[in-house]
């Protein structure tokens, strides 16, 4: 573990660890660029297999996901009131699926567009990178003292 500061832990995440994380939830951010300006939406999305897929309709996204497909994904959990959480991050390439055969599939999934309309286009993001942290609270120096004396009086 890397210390983060005086209070929290740091831990980096296997990429076991990630994909387990990832596969248990269903809505994340993606960043894109639009117009040469960082855009980051939330998007509902699935984990299939080594990838993560959302859908989404012909316009501003799909426009500008067709020019530059380079992508960053990223969902997290935090715990404010223990100064912890953690995150997962993917940065690949986002593409189009067309084929017949893997749509078929890919509508067998459990992705349900939260906004309305039908969301047709399926994207797919290929991973290059995929990493994650976690962040520990540290203890108390109070609770620190007090362990080990509890535990000195034990022995």
């Amino acid at each position: 573990m890397s210390v983060v500061d005086g209070r929290t832990w740091m831990e980096l995440l296997s990429g076991e660890t990630c994909w387990r994380l990832l596969a248990g939830q269903s809505v994340g951010r993606l960043a894109y660029l639009l117009a040469g300006e960082p855009e980051i939406v939330p998007v509902n999305y699935a984990v299939d297999g080594r990838c993560i897929v959302f859908r989404t309709d012909p316009g501003t996204k799909l426009g500008a996901l067709n020019r530059n497909d380079v992508v960053a994904f990223e969902i997290d959990h935090a715990e404010p009131s223990s100064y912890t959480g953690w995150s997962v991050l993917v940065k690949g390439r986002a593409q189009q699926v067309h084929d017949g055969a893997e749509l078929r599939r890919l509508a067998g999934l459990d992705l349900r567009p939260w906004p309305l309309g039908e969301k047709h286009v399926w994207m797919r993001i290929e991973p290059e990178v995929v990493s994650g942290r976690q962040v520990h609270r540290r203890p108390e120096p109070a609770a620190e003292d007090a362990a080990e004396d509890a535990a000195e009086g034990a022995v």
